[in-house]
């Protein structure tokens, strides 16, 4: 993992790389929809499901505590702002001009909350091993604190989300 620091101590490397992931890996159209599915359906959050992605593919391997951990990191954000103009998003459909707002202020707020993540990303051990295993791990371990995985419809759309991202390497 890059750790490089600005003037003022912040990570800019990682959270650039994890940004940089993020962009990439949601232009795929089906990680999108499976994203956007597991999102409007188990209440998701498509940033850790990403960040769980990209951690993998670094050779970081999540805990239950670490995902509670970022969880909570991830969290003043995402329900202040992300959550707050995803609705107001929504609602404002019919009007251009509003609704392209609404989007861009709620990509910045998502790219905030990745930052955060990036933060404490930037501090995982790495470890040699198969990424997939790794991705694999990282999006069972968050998707468990959300919903039954016994689910079928669940499985199959982690497992998918699971190989587009694996594929990314």
């Amino acid at each position: 993992m890059n750790r490089k620091f600005n003037a003022d101590g912040s990570l800019s490397e990682t959270a650039s790389s994890l940004w940089d992931f993020a962009l990439a890996a949601y232009a795929a159209p089906i990680i999108q929809r499976h994203c956007l599915y597991l999102q409007d359906h188990h209440q998701m959050d498509v940033n850790m499901l990403l960040a769980a992605g990209f951690c993998g593919q670094q050779g970081q391997r999540w805990t239950v505590a670490l995902c509670n951990e970022l969880i909570a990191l991830a969290a003043p954000v995402r329900e202040n702002y992300v959550l707050p103009l995803r609705v107001l998003r929504r609602q404002a459909a019919g009007s251009n001009g509003l609704y392209e707002a609404l989007k861009a202020a709620e990509i910045e707020a998502e790219r905030i909350e990745l930052t955060a993540l990036a933060g404490r990303i930037a501090t995982i051990a790495s470890a040699d091993g198969h990424h997939r295993e790794y991705v694999e791990n990282n999006i069972l371990t968050y998707a468990a604190l959300h919903a039954d995985l016994a689910q079928g419809e669940l499985l199959a759309k982690l497992g998918d989300l699971t190989v587009k991202i694996a594929e990314m390497c």
